[in-house]
């Protein structure tokens, strides 16, 4: 059997924009795929779940399974919460965001490596806006717990000298101002409120005192430029910010369900009626379910057919010419019986992948196809 490998690469109600997208012409494609792959497997470990046939019935899976979602507290265009600081520990103390200045309010933990990288990248900026810009860093999620119990233990006054030292160490690194925030509270009233749920994440309050912009640190130099000159697109920003928060919803919420036997079926369900969204337009969504539906073992029983449809859609999406997805949609075929098919793809999977530092694995998982063990 092939070796396993990682692929690497909350949403408004029922009244949402991407319920509301639920048309038949998204994903008619995929509708006709899931009656092309022969038998279907059932047994220990597998089932099998008819797929979503009509617009109609997506929308009322989606209906009912986005009931608990909701819009985010805080949205782009809003006024930006109150800074809740428990220690200033680099920097002057911004007491509240003054007005015709920009801000840059950055989350990040010691324990963060992509925190970390990032820091020269905002010193970068702090320096080349240093008349027009503050950018904060805001400790959070950083004063330690008990794994099972999850209270602190950890002192607020230990963290803070913790912390502190950390900085320290950074010297230039870190050359913007550092704050910790006060018990949570940054992290509930910023992070949590905008549906926000990893690290490190940075929000743009412009000259008025609202939210303009949210996003990973590394990409925020560009629209901050925009931000400064006048020219940001508020409506479009606040449209992305949803689309990405109905995105992550529905991603959580197929993972629970699939990853849970009494619930699966219901989750495959599911899975096929988000084929019939702008979902459906993200190829990396659709192989990383692919993927973990065929490979993982989170997953108590596979439904082959549900994994090669959105293997297949994915491969439409990237032109048949995307090595990873091509891999997908091989294991697919090979976890089907299609052999001959899985080598075929497999085959043009390598191709594509020259170059690449995927090479040698998909040429391994080749072989093994051939041997078909």
């Amino acid at each position: 059997m092939p070796r396993i490998r990682t692929k690497e690469q909350s949403v408004p109600s029922p009244t949402t924009s991407l319920i509301a997208a639920c048309i038949a012409a998204v994903s008619i494609n995929a509708a006709s795929i899931a009656h092309s792959h022969g038998e279907p497997e059932t047994g220990d470990g597998f089932i099998h779940v008819d797929p979503v046939r009509s617009a109609d019935e997506a929308r009322e899976i989606l209906e009912r399974e986005g009931g608990e979602a909701s819009r985010p507290e805080l949205m782009i265009g809003q006024k930006a919460p109150k800074l809740e600081i428990a220690k200033w520990v680099k920097g002057d103390s911004v007491t509240d965001f003054e007005k015709g200045r920009t801000y840059v309010v950055e989350f990040w933990a010691t324990w963060c490596g992509p925190c970390v990288a990032s820091m020269p990248h905002l010193s970068e900026l702090q320096k080349k806006h240093a008349d027009d810009v503050t950018i904060i860093g805001v400790n959070i999620w950083d004063r330690e717990r008990d794994r099972d119990t999850r209270e602190y233990v950890e002192s607020m006054e230990d963290q803070i000298e913790r912390v502190s030292n950390f900085v320290k160490e950074q010297g230039d690194t870190m050359a913007y101002t550092v704050a910790i925030e006060e018990s949570g509270k940054m992290a509930e009233h910023w992070m949590q409120a905008a549906g926000q749920g990893g690290i490190p994440t940075a929000f743009i309050v412009d000259k008025a005192g609202k939210i303009a912009w949210i996003g990973h640190p590394m990409t925020l130099e560009k629209p901050l430029e925009q931000i400064l000159k006048g020219e940001w697109d508020y409506k479009a920003a606040a449209d992305e910010q949803l689309k990405a928060f109905e995105s992550s919803y529905w991603r959580r919420h197929l993972m629970e369900l699939l990853t849970n036997e009494s619930t699966a079926e219901r989750g495959y369900k599911v899975a096929y009626a988000l084929l019939r969204t702008p979902l459906a337009d993200d190829p990396n969504l659709l192989n990383r379910v692919a993927w973990t539906v065929l490979t993982s073992s989170r997953i108590p029983v596979r439904d082959l057919d549900l994994a090669m449809t959105y293997a297949k859609v994915a491969c439409e999406k990237t032109d048949w010419k995307n090595p990873s997805v091509l891999d997908t949609l091989a294991r697919a075929y090979y976890d089907k019986g299609d052999h001959d098919k899985a080598i075929e793809l497999e085959t043009k999977a390598v191709e594509f992948a020259e170059g690449t530092s995927m090479l040698d694995s998909l040429k391994e998982t080749l072989e093994h196809y051939k041997k078909g063990d």
